[in-house]
């Protein structure tokens, strides 16, 4: 019996302790949705800016390349009139002083047959005009018949007088036109060569340039007549020099994806036709907007930097130029010289993020 009159007495109890604890989960949360809710401040940061100046850029390029000849220090020795090698006196490589023999010749089966006709036609010509002449004497011939026979004459005689202005006899030789470097023989003891075909390329000694492949972003740092210091890598012991920019090619080399600059050398130099040579440039660029290189931040394809304004941090889109270890050029709309571009803590800045200016 008191077993039964205590269970509706707990049931009542656990029901008033319900009701007690669900009227207080009520009252704190009135209160809370009543307290006003505090703004949440963003972060600011404290970075360092210097700024905006105009000025050039000055780079260090260093580029490689080979001593090759200039355009116009190659000599091609070529006969106007076939030929028949009979002897070469000098190698690939070869040093000659100018005068020097190189290869001995005779004419061709062509060229002795060319002149035999040539003779032969002069002594016909000759005995003609003669014969005309006598006629003329005794009224058998005109005056326009003579005039026939003396233009051939003239033409046979000019025709033979070529085979003897070239040199052209039973032995000759072909000597050095300049002192220079044999860089090719295209021919051989025995070998028949046609007229105008190269025999040898000789190279002028002192008409030698530098050929430095530069990036193609590096070339408009360069220009013509800039100094260039010169030094060989290959052990060769040439000595460090001075060279002049000539040319700069406006044409990517397919080979190597570099653009050629030509580079002449003084004349007295110790440099070897085919040497790997190392040039170093002092580039001056043209005059714009300088930021340091740190303030200079990579964005996806582009480039940004931060400058500051009522303490904020504002982003600005930039192309990059003449850059080096230190300062760059940039170029974007709304950027002028004074403005304070931040060069310190602008990894973490954010459009519109307030800043801190520190000293």
């Amino acid at each position: 019996m008191a077993k039964d009159l205590r269970r509706p007495l707990l049931r009542r109890v656990l029901g008033l302790v319900i009701v007690v604890a669900a009227v207080g989960v009520a009252w704190s949360l009135t209160q809370r949705s009543a307290r006003p809710r505090r703004a949440l401040q963003p972060p600011t940061a404290t970075v360092r800016v210097t700024p905006i100046r105009r000025g050039p850029v000055i780079t260090r390029l260093v580029a490689y390349g080979r001593v090759v000849p200039a355009p116009w220090a190659v000599h091609a020795l070529v006969e106007p009139f076939e030929v028949s090698v009979t002897r070469v006196f000098v190698n690939r490589g070869q040093s000659v002083g100018k005068g020097a023999t190189l290869l001995a010749v005779t004419p061709g089966p062509t060229a002795r047959l060319g002149l035999l006709r040539a003779e032969n036609s002069f002594r016909l010509a000759r005995l003609a005009l003669r014969e005309e002449r006598m006629r003329l004497r005794l009224k058998l011939a005109t005056r326009s018949g003579l005039l026939r026979a003396e233009r051939a004459f003239d033409a046979a005689r000019l025709s033979l007088r070529v085979f003897h202005a070239e040199g052209l006899h039973q032995h000759m030789t072909v000597p050095a036109p300049v002192t220079g470097v044999v860089s090719d023989i295209a021919v051989e003891e025995g070998s028949i060569v046609n007229p105008g075909q190269a025999l040898i390329n000789l190279i002028a000694g002192d008409r030698l340039e530098v050929r430095l492949g530069v990036e193609p972003e590096d070339v408009p740092s360069i220009r013509v007549g800039e100094r260039v210091r010169l030094s060989s890598f290959e052990g060769t012991g040439s000595q460090r020099i001075h060279g002049l920019v000539s040319v700069i090619s406006r044409v990517m080399d397919p080979a190597t994806h570099m653009i050629n600059v030509f580079v002449t050398l003084p004349r007295a130099n110790s440099y070897l036709l085919g040497e790997y040579v190392e040039g170093r440039f002092t580039a001056v660029s043209a005059a714009g907007l300088l930021v340091p290189r740190s303030a200079v931040l990579p964005s996806g394809h582009h480039f940004m930097l931060y400058t500051v304004a009522d303490g904020r941090a504002v982003p600005h889109r930039v192309a990059l130029g003449p850059h080096n270890g230190r300062v760059a050029q940039v170029v974007a709309r709304h950027l002028a010289v004074g403005m304070p571009v931040v060069v310190r803590g602008n990894y973490e800045l954010t459009p519109g993020m307030p800043v801190r200016v520190s000293k």
